[in-house]
């Protein structure tokens, strides 16, 4: 990648940096990436660099290009390009590209709409040269493909990047800052003429007099070429200004480099994001877009970037350097808090495709899909983070919902979700130790001790008084008894590990659940409660092997009565947590050593996984609808993909792979988990490894965006999974 790069301070350096560390987050082992740092700033280090590249050097350009040809393993050249950066070395620039015989990819930072002709001449020279040009508005796609007759399939729309935040309460935020009470308008970057911030400053007199709260933010400092060139006299036009307008109590000068997460807490809490730029050949905006990022309804002047943002309803417009249009559009939208708070989550989710991670993954995989010897891409795995769950996790119990990583108490609690945690938060244990999980565990088997009625069976739904909800006498409650049965065997045969009284209390559960157990007839119900007596039956202080045995003939049945050559399963369709199902028949073979069983667990499997995994990717059942039996499976949704099957398929991956070995188990088991990671229909991340939680389902169109319990315990339970998988390995 040849590019500017930090130190030096300037847009296209800090997206590079940004891209390049998104790429070896998200990858291990895959591939090796140089740099080639841009006319460097003369303290910086050189040492992690490839090489410098210094234009005004003589024959720079044919030393690079001679140490590019001997990286003879490296197919592809990054070029990142701004005008300007190659100014008076533009055909040594070309040369170089033309000596390298390398694929060439071109970032345009930058597409002009109204080139000179030796700007159009070198566009469509370096056109020829480049296998693909990116960027990153479809305006600018339109511009090269009508302006410069460049072909539409050599250009590929990536938008910008942004930083994945954890979205921190608003008031809390303007508390910490000490702006209680005041209406915050932001705007950042390295400050230059070309900003125009006066326009915003002309227009606060109207907007103060309406709402007298407003403070105006200016953040960044001066761009050190605006500095080389004169000074701070821009800045102090603006303080000259601001005294003028009486603006001194409206206005604040933040002239600092801000480090990340402060800037990224600071557009949370601002109520309007500005963007005031009078250049009208400013095709994208990477401030824009982290604005947008953070949830910021936006108000701007029409660049392309605005436009498209603006077409999908998270900002307005104003004409360039109208400062009375703009006055009226912050006044209009001040005055409707509902329209901004529609603006931010249309932001966000206009801007969730665009978290540096799924940035990542977009360019690899276009490189991966034109390269003539596609590299072998291995995914670095996240750590096993469960801070999601305790935040979600109350005195109580763990909560339902979150909107988005923020706890939604008003969801109240399942016994679903906290016999789930109890699975999770007892296997991070085991993996690490953590001594104030503990805390959580005994927390999660209250709360399910709670649910348990006098007759042995459990109430699912409490709402965040602590009382059962009318939502018991209206759902079929079974298969909550199962996975309740499964948390508690988990915990029993596991007791080595935690204090005496959780073994005590197990025990006590399923002794209470005991006859209720005998009286299921929903098949999941029946597999999880199966499940959940087999690790009971690990502990050796009971055995379970006749009831294992009873509940693994009633599954038998019911495949045996629906079974068919073109449909091996147990019901005439597939719905949610199938896996379960021929995970549990391989676990009552384990225990009883009925050969049906076992059968009946293979043929199940197979069948289940050819159904799921096509091209080396998961894609589970969808819930906008189910596959019947008969019904072409390529008729049905993408969307509606939930993290919870995505689970459930490698934990039964993992128990089948330990039992039999077979590689290909191992190897699903790892496509599967990448379906967190990106390698889905949608090419996104499904894991937000910020905050630890997961995003609540991949739609045919979008991501669910809120992380709530189910499908945070989903992701944590599946790395805890591949951790075993792992460990087994050594």
């Amino acid at each position: 990648m040849i590019t500017t790069y930090p130190p030096k301070e300037c847009g296209l350096a800090t997206f590079a940096a940004d891209l390049v560390q998104a790429i070896e987050k998200q990858y291990s082992h895959s591939f090796k990436l140089h740099i080639c740092a841009l006319n460097p700033p003369e303290f910086a280090s050189k040492e992690k660099l490839f090489h410098v590249l210094e234009t005004q050097k003589k024959g720079a350009f044919q030393t690079l290009a001679q140490k590019i040809i001997e990286l003879e393993a490296n197919e592809w050249v990054i070029i990142q390009h701004e005008f300007g950066l190659y100014r008076h070395h533009e055909t040594d620039f070309l040369e170089l590209l033309n000596a390298i015989e390398k694929k060439i990819l071109v970032v345009l930072h930058t597409v002009l709409p109204n080139p000179s002709p030796d700007v159009e001449v070198f566009m469509k020279n370096l056109a020829f040269l480049t296998h693909t040009f990116v960027v990153m508005t479809q305006h600018s796609k339109s511009i090269l493909v009508e302006r410069y007759g460049i072909s539409a399939s050599k250009i590929k729309v990536i938008p910008h990047g942004t930083h994945l935040i954890e979205h921190k309460n608003e008031i809390e935020l303007k508390s910490q800052f000490q702006w209680e009470n005041r209406t915050i308008l932001t705007t950042f970057g390295l400050l230059s003429s070309g900003k125009n911030i006066e326009t915003t400053l002309r227009a606060l007199p109207e907007v103060i007099h309406r709402f007298p709260d407003i403070l105006f933010l200016i953040v960044g400092k001066t761009h050190p070429g605006v500095i080389q060139v004169e000074g701070e006299q821009y800045r102090e036009s603006l303080e000259q200004l601001i005294q003028s307008l009486g603006l001194e109590n409206h206005t604040l000068q933040l002239n600092a480099f801000i480090e990340l997460p402060k800037l990224l807490d600071i557009l949370q809490l601002t109520d309007i994001y500005l963007f005031t730029s009078k250049n009208q050949d400013q095709a994208v905006s990477g401030t824009f877009a982290y604005a947008m990022s953070c949830g910021c309804p936006i108000v701007a002047t029409p660049i392309p970037h605005a436009l498209e943002v603006v077409q999908n309803g998270s900002g307005i417009l104003f004409d360039f350097e109208q400062s009375d249009q703009l006055a009226q559009q912050l006044i209009y939208l001040l005055d409707n808090p509902n329209l901004q708070s529609e603006m931010r989550l249309n932001g966000l989710h206009h801007m969730e495709p665009t978290a540096w991670e799924n940035t990542a993954i977009r360019y690899i995989h276009h490189l991966q899909t034109h390269s003539d010897q596609p590299v072998q891409l291995v995914y670095r795995w996240p750590v096993m983070n469960p801070n999601h769950v305790k935040k979600m996790t109350t005195n109580f119990g763990m909560l339902q919902f979150s909107k988005l990583n923020l706890p939604d108490s008003s969801s109240g609690y399942t016994l679903d979700d906290n016999a789930r945690a109890l699975i999770a938060i007892c296997q991070q244990f085991t993996l690490t130790s953590e001594a104030d999980l503990l805390i959580y565990i005994e927390r999660y088997l209250q709360f399910i001790e709670f649910c348990l009625q006098p007759d042995g069976k459990f109430l699912n739904y409490v709402n965040l008084d602590q009382c059962f909800t009318q939502q018991n006498e209206e759902t079929n409650l079974e298969d909550c008894f199962g996975r309740a049965i499964w948390a508690v065997g988990f915990l029993k045969a596991a007791a080595k590990n935690f204090p005496p009284h959780f073994l005590i209390w197990a025990e006590n559960v399923l002794e209470t659940t005991r006859i209720q157990r005998g009286q299921l007839e929903s098949p999941r119900a029946i597999a999880f409660t199966l499940k959940g007596l087999y690790f009971a039956h690990q502990n050796k202080t009971a055995d379970y092997r006749i009831e294992i045995d009873a509940l693994a003939h009633q599954l038998l049945t019911f495949f045996n009565e629906t079974a068919t050559p073109e449909w091996n399963w147990f019901e005439p369709y597939l719905t949610y947590g199938n896996s379960i199902l021929p995970e549990a028949m391989l676990l009552a073979w384990r225990v009883t050593l009925r050969p049906e069983y076992k059968t009946t667990a293979l043929k199940s499997m197979d069948f289940l996984l050819d159904q799921i995994f096509k091209d080396n990717q998961i894609q589970v059942i969808s819930n906008n609808g189910w596959l019947h039996a008969g019904q072409d499976r390529n008729t049905m949704s993408k969307g509606g993909q939930q993290p919870i099957d995505v689970a459930y398929t490698i934990m039964t991956l993992y128990t089948f792979y330990q039992e039999l070995g077979h590689p290909d188990y191992a190897e699903k088991m790892t496509q599967a988990y990448h379906w967190f990671l990106g390698e889905n229909n949608r090419n996104e991340i499904v894991y937000n490894p910020k905050t630890g939680g997961c995003y609540d389902g991949l739609e045919e169109n979008h991501m669910n965006l809120n992380q709530g319990a189910e499908s945070t315990l989903s992701h944590l339970l599946a790395r805890q999974t591949m951790e075993h998988f792992a460990n087994s390995k050594k």
